[in-house]
């Protein structure tokens, strides 16, 4: 897929969750939220995977090891790996973003339920989930 695919979905992501979001009924807004939070996860990641990097998985099979690279530790002789020669350039992707973006996921599942939760007991309180029909909440 490639970078310009890739931002008119998100683009399109953002959209229907602002369009969701300024709906009146409450189910609606909640599914907006979580579409638009799904698009800022996309936006972290898609920032963070196109850098022509490999993942940050070391292995012994690693192609690279035939550079000198040492993969394992060796603590009888004092090597705590990996150990990588002076002048050779590893191109790794940062893994930071997707500890973010799995942090982010695990928030926004917490705050889908809670939303849907809370629009359950105010749909048993009032009958209805549309913003303009409950009139109780206006004080």
């Amino acid at each position: 897929m490639n970078n310009t695919l890739l931002s008119v979905c998100i683009a399109l992501l953002f959209a229907i969750g602002t369009f969701m979001i300024l709906r009146r009924d409450m189910i609606k807004v909640a599914i907006g939220i979580t579409v638009l939070s799904h698009a800022t996860n996309l936006l972290i990641v898609s920032a963070g995977a196109f850098l022509g990097g490999r993942t940050p998985i070391i292995t012994s099979e690693d192609p690279g090891s035939s550079s000198g690279i040492i993969f394992t530790d060796d603590l009888a002789n004092g090597i705590l790996a990996p150990i990588i020669p002076k002048g050779t350039e590893m191109v790794f992707v940062d893994p930071l973003v997707q500890a973010l973006t799995l942090t982010a996921i695990v928030i926004s599942l917490a705050t889908t339920a809670f939303l849907l939760i809370l629009c359950y007991r105010i749909y048993q309180e009032h009958g209805t989930t549309d913003v303009s029909e409950i009139r109780r909440l206006k004080g």
